[in-house]
């Protein structure tokens, strides 16, 4: 136990263990106590919420290694970022801040600094990014009414680099991302 917290890497060819491997994982730090988050794009993992049965294979295999079989399930709780079924992930824009939401978006360095500036604009007047769209109507803002203020402090910013990134967000908000992106606030 003490040496899982260095680095590690599972590859493989289809069929030769790679999922099982991170189950037994899973389920071994279950047991000690240690929970642990697997990303789990098909669903391959989620066996580990169900107490396995006995199988031939699985006795032949325990047989030959001399460890008895133990059949049990280990606490699962499933996080989504989508409407399926499981807990529902969310954060703000905020949270994500200027750099990691400039990559997310897969924006240029002008791009990225015009990012910057909303960012620095929406904290020094305190007003929250929480999705996209409060993001998306920043943007506005300064290349509109807010336009000579924004320049007074942070400088120029170009209309087209603005325009850029609108159809950015635009793009993330195509794919599903404001399900993730959205509103903390429960009603």
């Amino acid at each position: 136990m003490k040496t899982l917290n260095r680095h590690g890497l599972i590859a493989g060819a289809t069929g030769t263990g790679k999922t099982k491997t991170l189950q037994v994982l899973a389920e071994q730090l279950s047991a000690h106590g240690i929970p642990s988050m697997l990303m789990d794009i098909k669903g391959d993992l989620s066996g580990v919420a169900v107490e396995g049965a006995e199988h031939p294979k699985i006795e032949e295999r325990h047989a030959q290694i001399g460890l008895p079989f133990v059949a049990g399930n280990s606490p699962v709780e499933f996080l989504s970022l989508s409407n399926e079924k499981g807990i529902k992930l969310r954060a703000t824009v905020t949270e994500f801040g200027a750099v990691l939401f400039s990559k997310i978006l897969g924006l240029n360095d002008t791009q990225a600094g015009v990012a910057a500036v909303v960012f620095k604009y929406c904290d020094d007047q305190d007003l929250p990014l929480v999705d996209l769209d409060d993001f998306r109507k920043c943007l506005q803002y300064i290349t509109n009414e807010g336009k000579a203020e924004l320049e007074a402090e942070y400088g120029s910013i170009s209309s087209a680099s603005v325009g850029a990134i609108t159809r950015k967000v635009l793009e993330l908000e195509q794919q599903g991302a404001d399900l993730f992106l959205e509103s903390l606030l429960l009603t």
